[in-house]
């Protein structure tokens, strides 16, 4: 497996392309993914956790919905700066520096949880702390929709048997959609909390 990759893995890494003026675009997004409308239009969450929220506009997105929003990031430059974005709103998501396969300041239990390219970042061992820490703060039957492109930065190929496999004692895999977001062969991933 290729152990080397172009792209940031570590907060410090993260900070330096959130610091940049270009290089926050390619890591960022202004579109809200209909699958992320299809989550609160189908499930009504009460409340939702981003993971790897970046800038934090699709958690902004969830509180405009009326949804008690909260992102993690663990660039600590980027959460300064989605709170920076929310001073004036109504509904403001909460922001909070933290690492996805290590969320110990989080204990609250949410209706649903997401990530729109976090997870392909992960090498195997943080994959399983990550299922970890999404199955403790996701309400039982809850929904954790997950984006991922099909290879990651550091080789592994994630498809939808693979995402099943790390997943499986914790979660059904109920649905997969194959995507190209960013003009990358992606997959969009459904996975329903066990009991």
């Amino acid at each position: 497996m290729n152990t080397t990759s172009a792209a940031p893995s570590t907060s410090e890494e993260f900070n330096k392309v959130y610091n940049s003026v270009i290089s926050p675009w390619m890591w960022s997004d202004i579109r809200i993914p209909k699958e992320l409308e299809e989550l609160v239009i189908r499930y009504q969450p009460r409340n939702s956790l981003e993971l790897g929220c970046g800038l934090g506009i699709f958690s902004r997105f969830m509180a405009e919905q009326g949804i008690q929003a909260t992102g993690v990031d663990f660039s600590s430059i980027a959460i300064q700066k989605a709170k920076r974005q929310i001073i004036e709103f109504e509904n403001k998501p909460t922001f909070i520096v933290g690492d996805v396969t290590n969320l110990e300041c989080i204990t609250e239990k949410f209706d649903v949880t997401y990530d729109i390219g976090c997870f392909h970042c992960l090498n195997e061992d943080g994959e399983q702390k990550y299922v970890s820490e999404v199955y403790r703060l996701l309400k039982p039957g809850g929904v954790h929709l997950m984006w991922a492109i099909d290879s990651s930065p550091i080789g592994i190929k994630l498809h939808p048997d693979y995402i099943s496999q790390v997943f499986d004692t914790k979660f059904e895999l109920v649905r997969s959609n194959f995507s190209r977001r960013r003009i990358v062969a992606s997959h969009w991933y459904w996975l329903v909390r066990g009991e």
